[in-house]
């Protein structure tokens, strides 16, 4: 056997010693933590240095929206809520009669900010009145000309597939690029709300109100495409001579079960309006 050169031995030792006590420890200039909070679309990042630099570094994205945060949504009286925004009912038509004589009306503070927020006020509250399916149709025409993705699926919920491809065909002439002759109309959802008038560049009052009357067309029962009960109503808006705009909701005896009304017809909503006079501020 053959002896080991001690110090062969001790080279060996001190190798072992360099490359497999450990890790060092960082330097004073190295980062000692990194924290992430939030999600992935509102992130904040600290990084907390030693005393020598004494940095912080803090990146935050824009707010998150409401269909990412856990929204408190539901009943609070007779106003239903979603974060800070309100909808509310005041009347509604009856079900086994309506005439002109029946006026009630919708209020709300703001369009939804997505479709999340769209579905479940649809689903849980507006949809299953006449009245609220009406004005939900509003504000998925105004939620088309701020996204036109978010806007189709919107409108897709809410309405029966035949008048899908109606206001489908329209909207997306509507909402184009501004001509002189004014049939490319960005402001034309604003124009079926309370108070916005050409003369005030369709800036309708505060809450929104949609307000609605009876149809002297009443309610009929359908057999095509399907068993069903259409209920005829105006929406009441200002940017039109005749303010009169005639819509048709429907209950199909699929939906009774869910108590949700689908838009069947409303070509009165999307007729060009009068031109706007002055600068359109938008909604909120």
């Amino acid at each position: 056997m053959k002896k080991i050169n001690i110090y062969t031995f001790a080279a060996l030792a001190l190798f072992c010693a360099v490359s497999c006590g450990g890790t060092s420890e960082k330097s004073n200039s190295d980062t000692q933590a990194t924290m992430l909070s939030g999600n992935s679309d509102n992130i904040a990042i600290e990084s907390k240095e030693s005393s020598a630099s004494n940095g912080t570094l803090s990146v935050q994205t824009a707010p998150e929206s409401s269909a990412q945060a856990d929204v408190q949504a539901g009943m609070d009286g007779d106003v239903y809520r979603y974060g800070n925004h309100t909808y509310q009912v005041k009347g509604d038509f009856k079900t086994d009669k309506i005439t002109t004589s029946d006026f009630n009306e919708v209020t709300f503070s703001n369009i939804p900010s997505d479709y999340t927020e769209f579905e479940k006020v649809y689903k849980e509250y507006l949809g299953k009145h006449i009245n609220g399916t009406a004005a939900m149709m509003v504000m998925a025409m105004e939620m088309y000309g701020r996204d036109k993705a978010v806007g189709e699926r919107c409108i897709r919920l809410i309405n029966t597939p035949n008048n899908v491809s109606s206001v489908m065909n329209i909207l997306k002439d509507r909402y184009g690029n501004y001509t002189s002759d004014g049939y490319s109309q960005r402001y034309i959802a604003a124009a079926l709300i309370d108070g916005a008038v050409r003369t005030n560049s369709y800036a309708p009052t505060e809450p929104y109100t949609i307000k609605c009357q009876g149809s002297p067309n009443g309610i009929k029962q359908m057999t095509m495409p399907k068993y069903g009960t259409v209920y005829y109503m105006y929406v009441i808006g200002g940017g039109w001579d005749t303010h009169q705009r005639q819509c048709e909701i429907v209950m199909f005896e699929d939906d009774e079960a869910t108590g949700l009304y689908h838009m069947n017809n409303c070509p009165s909503f999307y007729t060009q309006c009068q031109q706007i006079k002055g600068e359109w501020k938008g909604l909120k």
